[in-house]
């Protein structure tokens, strides 16, 4: 019954509704014989099941995982910097800690956890900028004194300021490592991105050791992988995110950053 009545509510969520409006719709459609009609709801019907309905997002997703296996801290080598990139924090008037964690925040606990274990000399932050009632303020910076406050870094940490994207977050750690000479760098991401983020640190010029960590999809994350259920919103979230790498690839790609 608990899971029958959940299933319920999620139909009633805005992804599930949005699904049931549609099949109703097509269905409607279909015995009035308005095929014409039923073309374009019914495409948005399709890819609205097979993203939100079905295991296909994880699948993708773990696509792009799966090309990163976890790193052994054991016999992780030392580097002279530990760089983190932007996307799992932004600064919050509203929370008390002055911080609020977003989806990637183990990109900046996995970099902690190796300045901890004496992996890194530096702990670099990346990330882009918040609008907020104060200004323009910077994820890399509200961190940085967020992490300085708590005295939660064994080693000093530093801020790329306010980054456009991960090519400029590549662009800032080059300057970085040709000014300070460092020979190997650690980069911290997400192991859905991590292909996208080494290619285009290594096309600014930066050789990097790839530390890839949260592990979004049900198959990395030792979860069995449901073929067929009910629509949700985290399946739609899991495709985005799979997209936006395969169109931010593309998009570096012409730009010249990869």
């Amino acid at each position: 019954m608990t899971s029958f009545l959940r299933s319920l509510a999620d139909f009633l969520e805005p992804t599930g509704l949005i699904w049931l409006m549609l099949t109703a719709w097509g269905v409607v459609m279909i015995r009035r014989r308005r095929w014409r009609a039923l073309i374009l709801p019914g495409t948005a019907w399709l890819l609205l099941t097979l993203t939100s309905a079905t295991g296909l997002s994880h699948s993708l997703l773990a696509s792009l995982e799966s090309q990163w296996a976890p790193v052994d801290l054991a016999v992780f080598p030392v580097c002279d910097a530990v760089i983190v990139l932007g996307g799992g924090m932004e600064p919050s008037l509203n929370e008390p800690a002055g911080i609020h964690l977003k989806g990637g925040a183990d990109r900046l606990f996995a970099g902690l956890m190796l300045a901890k274990k004496g992996k890194g000399k530096l702990l670099v932050l990346g990330g882009g900028s918040l609008n907020t009632a104060s200004g323009i303020e910077s994820e890399a910076d509200a961190v940085k004194l967020w992490l300085e406050e708590w005295q939660l870094s064994p080693v000093p940490v530093e801020s790329l300021g306010n980054c456009l994207d991960t090519h400029d977050e590549a662009v800032k750690v080059s300057a970085l490592a040709v000014k300070h000479g460092w020979q190997k760098v650690a980069l911290v991401t997400s192991a859905y991105h991590m292909t996208r983020a080494r290619a285009v640190f290594e096309a600014a010029g930066t050789s990097v050791v790839a530390v890839p960590c949260n592990y979004n999809s049900e198959a990395l994350r030792a979860n069995r992988v449901k073929w067929l259920h009910v629509p949700n919103a985290t399946n739609l979230c899991h495709f985005e995110a799979w997209m936006h790498e395969m169109i931010g690839w593309w998009a570096y790609r012409i730009m010249g950053w990869v």
